[in-house]
C-alpha cells in the first residue's frame, strides 16, 4: 500500500492543496496526517475541512492539543501563532477527531505496524526526536513522527523505519519548499519531496513578523525537489 504522509499544515491552505495534488497524482492509497492542522496560517477551517474530506488516519499535535485544552497557550504565544477560535464548526469538528486519537497512534496497514506520534513517544504531544531510542521502535515496523517541520528518513540497522516528512505548511529548514513523504509498506520505502511553498502577498504579510523569519531560512533541502506543483 502507498501512503501519503503530511505533518504540519498551519492552516497553509495553498501549500495543502499543492501537497494534496502532487500526492494524487502518486497514487497514494491512503493518507496519514502527524497533526498540527492549525495556527501561523490564516486558513484553518479550510484546511481542517480539506483534511476531513480525505481517506485520512490522524492523530492530534500540539496545536490540537493546546485548542483542546490539554496544552497550555501563553498570550505571547497567541500573538505568534494566531490561533482560530474554535467555536468555529468546522474547526471544531476536526478537534473531535483529534481528541479520538490523541498525539500517539498505532495501527496495522499492509500488514505493517506503524506507530505515528507528532512529537516523540516519550513526549508525544511537544519531544523532538532527536536519537531514535531502541524504545521509540519496540513493536512496530515503522515510526512517523511530525513537529520539528524538517524531514528525515532513517533505515535502522533492525531493518525499521523511521520517518519525518517535514512540514506541508511551515517548514522550518528552507521556508521557499514544502515537504511531504510517499511510503510504500511493500517494501517500507521511503521518500521525501520537496514543492514550492508559494505565499500570496496578502497572506504573507498577514503572518506575525517571527513566522516571516523563519521562512526566509534557506538551509540545503532534504529530498527531491518538485519545480511544478
Amino acid at each position: 500500500m502507498r501512503l501519503g504522509i503530511l505533518a504540519d499544515a498551519h492552516g497553509n491552505l495553498a501549500g495543502l492543496r499543492s501537497c494534496l495534488h502532487f500526492l494524487q497524482q502518486q497514487s497514494v492509497d491512503h493518507y496519514l496526517f502527524l497533526g498540527d492542522a492549525t495556527g501561523y496560517f490564516p486558513q484553518n477551517a479550510a484546511v481542517c475541512e480539506l483534511l476531513t474530506a480525505l481517506p485520512l488516519t490522524l492523530i492530534a499535535g500540539n496545536h490540537e492539543g493546546m485548542l483542546m485544552g490539554e496544552l497550555p497557550m501563553s498570550d505571547t504565544m497567541k500573538e505568534v501563532i494566531r490561533p482560530p477560535e474554535t467555536n468555529n464548526t468546522t474547526v471544531g469538528h476536526w478537534l473531535q477527531r483529534c481528541a479520538q486519537t490523541g498525539p500517539i497512534y498505532d495501527l496495522e496497514v499492509g500488514g505493517k505496524r506503524l506507530r505515528l506520534v507528532h512529537g516523540s513517544p516519550d513526549d508525544p504531544w511537544s519531544g523532538h526526536i532527536d536519537h531514535l531510542a531502541v524504545s521509540y521502535t519496540e513493536g512496530c515496523d515503522v515510526l512517523l513522527s511530525g513537529h520539528t517541520h524538517r524531514p528525515c528518513i532513517n533505515n535502522l540497522s533492525t531493518g525499521q523505519l523511521y520517518v519525518n516528512p517535514g512540514s506541508c505548511g511551515y517548514p522550518r529548514d528552507n521556508g521557499a519548499w514544502l515537504s511531504l513523504a510517499v511510503l510504500d509498506t511493500t517494501d517500507l520505502h521511503a521518500q521525501i519531496f520537496r514543492l514550492p511553498n508559494r505565499i500570496d502577498i496578502g497572506t504573507l504579510q498577514w503572518l506575525h513578523p517571527a513566522v516571516r523569519k523563519t521562512l526566509q531560512r534557506k538551509f540545503p533541502v532534504m529530498g527531491t525537489i518538485v519545480e511544478a506543483s
